[in-house]
């Protein structure tokens, strides 16, 4: 049987939350106002009106294009695309053809371990360009289409990768990438759900072998002629792209082994039946009879953008996540999707460097470094639990957002410096959490242990009559350690734990339990 190969080139569309329009004055407030609220004559086409570029938005995409690696083009202009569609008053749309604003970038993808793709790999992207949105659809059940004219003419920035990606779990991490750079950017929501980010996939079947890809161009190899290329719309999450892609590559191998082939086609992806269904035969460049926009004038895009300024972006954060502070790859990845995470972890582990200055003597460290084992590494581990698991349950079941997070990172710091130092354990760091969650007001960890007593008990005098109720309690066990039943301690380790209610401290617990049981 025929070996095939996946080809899958993506094409992510971006609403720019600009505070006006494209080419108009109009708020850019289509998802928050009441429908054909925040039009012009501009949205509706009327006759003499005049485009006007909104500057912000030019540099914005030119940041998205900077940030992507793209040589930025000293030409750029804009086109008309032409087409008749309900949400296309102009019956055409000004959108950038031959001279985008940026082309030629890239995206390094790193995935973690076990997942059955490649390790790493660089997505090429082919351009970024400039456009402005149609207006919104919405299909009644009574047959009738209603059209708001709000979305007409938001700025829309279409990125477009190479066919590099192999697999539907590349596309996703693919698009989960952009959409974290383009939060970091704080030029779109990017928001899936919302439609702020839409994403159309292109996917062909090609035989092994039989081509290669030159500079982002699929070409074959001898007599063999390539099989065309599917688009498919209407993918508006990351798991129904991994659906719409997944059935597509199975449908065109199924046709394949069947020695069916197949014209270009638009095809739209039935969620509920998670197949795509076809929309129509896909129509050429030549189709849409491009031509330079009259009215507007070209234009070089780093002229009017000035200084472009970068944040520092998702992969370098994750990189010195892992090498400067020590957290794990998964942590890092996990603690940079979102920058306000980011940022907290990166204060968190900031006030932590103070804590571990202030404990050079404590006996864990010195222990750490005898074993060969950095501080830094240990708090890292036990930090980036700490936030992604705990602090991040903890705010998932109370609905608490990141952005309005009372706690600030000096004490949360400090619960974790309380927790490593032994002061308190992990069922009582809980506790304590939930009350600092739970106050709603910004409170200090070690207030709330030393008044609820939620402080690790380490006196012997106090932990030894409490030994000395369970040796009693428990004879039988007792004899079973005596008689070189080694694991039975941690039973009665657990009876004291469970008696202190967790407050005691579990090394002096087993060495008052061994001396008193020899």
């Amino acid at each position: 049987m025929k070996k095939y190969t996946p080809i899958i080139g993506l094409e992510i569309h971006v609403e720019l939350k600009t505070k006006s329009k494209m080419f108009c004055a109009c708020a850019n407030n289509p998802d928050r106002d009441a429908p054909n609220t925040n039009i012009c004559e501009t949205c509706l086409a009327h006759p003499g009106t005049l485009p006007t570029p909104n500057k912000t938005a030019i540099t914005w995409a030119t940041k998205i294009a900077k940030a992507l690696g793209c040589k930025i083009n000293e030409y750029s202009k804009f086109d008309r695309k032409h087409y008749f569609y309900p949400d296309l008053p102009k019956a055409y749309q000004i959108s950038q053809f031959d001279l985008p604003i940026g082309e030629h970038g890239s995206v390094d993808l790193e995935f973690l371990p076990g997942k059955n793709h490649r390790d790493t790999t660089k997505i090429g992207i082919t351009r970024v360009h400039l456009e402005e949105d149609t207006a919104k659809l919405t299909h009644g059940t009574d047959g009738n289409t209603l059209v708001d004219f709000n979305r007409a003419g938001v700025p829309l920035v279409e990125i477009v990768s190479d066919p590099d990606i192999q697999s539907s779990g590349e596309a996703k991490t693919y698009c989960q990438e952009l959409q974290t750079i383009l939060r970091y950017l704080d030029v779109s929501d990017a928001d899936m759900e919302k439609g702020h980010m839409r994403c159309e996939a292109n996917i062909s079947v090609q035989e092994d072998g039989k081509f290669e890809i030159i500079g982002g161009v699929v070409k074959s190899i001898g007599n063999y002629l390539l099989n065309h290329k599917i688009e498919v719309k209407n993918i508006n999450s990351f798991k129904a792209m991994e659906k719409a892609i997944d059935f597509e590559i199975k449908r065109q191998s199924a046709l394949l082994d069947n020695g069916e082939t197949w014209g270009p086609e638009t095809r739209g992806l039935d969620d509920n039946k998670g197949e795509t269904v076809l929309q129509r035969v896909k129509e050429s460049a030549a189709d849409y009879r491009y031509f330079p926009e009259p009215d507007i004038p070209p234009f070089h895009p780093l002229q009017i953008a000035g200084d472009l300024s970068l944040p520092e972006l998702p992969s370098a954060r994750r990189g010195r996540f892992h090498h400067e502070y020590g957290f794990s790859y998964a942590d890092a990845q996990i603690l940079t999707v979102d920058k306000y995470w980011a940022e907290f972890a990166e204060n968190v582990f900031s006030e932590l460097q103070n804590w571990l200055s202030d404990l050079k003597n404590n006996k864990l460290i010195e222990e750490s470094i005898k074993n060969e084992q950095s501080p830094s590494q240990q708090l890292a581990k036990l930090t980036g639990g700490w936030i992604t698991s705990k602090l991040a349950g903890a705010m998932a079941e109370r609905k608490i957002d990141i952005k309005i997070l009372k706690i600030k990172p000096e004490n949360f710091a400090e619960l974790i410096a309380l927790i490593f130092t032994n002061q308190l354990n992990s069922t009582n760091a809980q506790k304590v959490l939930n009350e600092m969650l739970d106050s709603g007001v910004d409170m200090d960890p070690t207030h709330i242990m030393e008044e609820k007593g939620y402080g690790q008990v380490v006196d012997e005098n106090k932990l030894g009559s409490i030994v000395d109720e369970v040796i009693k309690n428990y004879p039988l066990q007792v004899e079973q350690f005596k008689s070189g039943k080694e694991p039975i301690l941690q039973f009665l380790k657990g009876m004291v734990m469970k008696a202190t209610e967790g407050s005691a401290d579990p090394a002096v617990v087993e060495k008052l339990l061994r001396e008193k049981l020899k």
